[in-house]
């Protein structure tokens, strides 16, 4: 048995292992890195693969599977709501694409084709790829999102894609009830540090956003169309706020299809009342309209990458009493990292210095260190295999699993292949 790595060694971003049993070849996560000026792929595999796992539906781990059908017919396994917000995401990204001017790495042809394909599993319902058992169950870190089990009958894997232990608002943390193995394919991504508690994080950001708005201000929140945008709009709504909270971008259409999962969410109800408090922007006249007076923007995208929420950022650059609050983490080369350190806002190549407010608050949906050692000791394997995360994060999980528990720990690079 061995373990092929194709992205995400070393790196946050483009997830993709082929795991080889010497019967079956399954392929887990076809994923992208969106960088400012250019997408990375996951390097190129060759021959035959017998079924494709996606573990979630955010662009890093789904934003390449569609490409499979440019060359291949395999058949994909997913949870409900993944195989609908993946091809949202889809749709999103060709668009994406060809308004830069750039060739899409798939057409809705090959979008078409991947959900023709995709045969879809619920949490805890057993299934058989060739010759391997496999169940996903709950992983805590978005709707649909899904730590996957194998069991070859000889020697039982556990890949975590992204997981979060810790409840959130929409999500009551990861089901570890289910989870064992022999080898663990985790991610690395805060392998450093723990998140602070959530309710603390909660009442630090509607305190902040009170005092602007108070003072006459906006507040633009960021934010990530899938799971964070609900979580976000869940929290403003529970606090009451008196003032209008526009909803904007690709996180609506999100939110559509979120709600209609509910077994996929632990406060359903919660999320609906929320979903009909705020305002839905629906034209551009309304996104003029919402900065009439004091107001709170959530909108797309996350890090600053495009869509609305820059339209609003251009608007406000030059008020100093207005804010941008991230609530989501910002890669190194992001937009958004460039205005949180730097104060200056990047728009189609255009770079304009600030003086709108910003500050960054932790609501990450991924493991903290605590929760990434509960896992490994819940699981006890005989291998950890670190993976999706910065060199210093990956290295540090593999050497410390083989200093504190005795066990194998490895953090491979791109285009290893390791003999398990």
């Amino acid at each position: 048995m061995k373990l092929e790595v194709y992205g995400a060694a070393h790196e946050v971003g483009r997830s993709a292992f082929i795991l080889d049993t010497g019967k079956d070849r399954i392929l887990l996560d076809y994923g992208v890195k969106i960088e400012p000026d250019r997408v990375e792929y996951p390097l190129e595999f060759h021959g035959m693969i017998d079924a494709m796992i996606l573990s979630h539906a955010h662009l890093d781990h789904s934003g390449y599977v569609p490409h499979l059908f440019t060359q291949l017919t395999t058949t994909l396994y997913m949870t409900p709501p993944t195989l609908e917000l993946s091809e949202l995401l889809w749709e999103d990204a060709m668009k994406v694409a060809k308004l830069r001017g750039e060739d899409p790495p798939y057409g809705r042809e090959h979008i078409k084709e991947a959900k023709r394909r995709t045969v879809t599993f619920h949490y805890y319902q057993p299934f058989v790829v060739g010759d391997i058992s496999v169940e996903f169950s709950d992983a805590g870190h978005i709707p649909g999102s899904a730590l996957t089990r194998l069991d070859t009958g000889d020697v039982t894997i556990l890949y975590t894609g992204d997981f979060k232990i810790e409840p959130m608002r929409l999500h009551s943390g990861a089901d570890l009830s289910h989870a064992d193995g022999d080898i663990l394919i985790i991610e690395s991504t805060y392998a450093n540090r723990d998140h602070p508690p959530r309710e603390e994080t909660e009442r630090r950001f509607v305190e902040k956003i009170k005092e602007i708005l108070d003072n006459g201000g906006h507040v633009v929140i960021p934010v990530f169309a899938l799971g964070r945008a609900q979580e976000i709009i869940d929290l403003l709504t529970s606090y009451h706020l008196n003032y209008p909270i526009y909803f904007d971008g690709m996180a609506r259409q999100a939110t559509r299809i979120i709600l209609r999962f509910p077994d996929y969410i632990s406060n359903y109800h919660r999320l609906k009342k929320a979903s009909k408090k705020v305002i839905w922007i629906r034209s551009s006249g309304q996104r003029d309209h919402a900065l009439d007076e004091p107001s709170i923007i959530v909108a797309t995208a996350g890090m600053l990458q495009g869509g609305p929420v820059l339209h609003y950022l251009l608007k406000l650059k030059d008020d100093p009493s207005s804010a941008v609050l991230f609530t989501g983490y910002q890669t190194k080369e992001s937009p958004g990292r460039k205005l949180l350190e730097e104060g200056k806002l990047e728009i189609d190549n255009y770079v304009f210095d600030t003086k709108i407010m910003r500050e960054y608050f932790d609501f990450s949906a991924h493991a903290g260190r605590e929760d990434l050692f509960k896992m490994i000791e819940k699981v006890q394997p005989d291998v950890v295999i670190a993976i999706h995360g910065d060199p210093e994060n990956v290295e540090l999980l593999a050497r410390e699993v083989e200093e504190r528990y005795g066990i194998r720990g490895i953090a491979p690079n791109m285009g290893d292949v390791i003999e398990l």
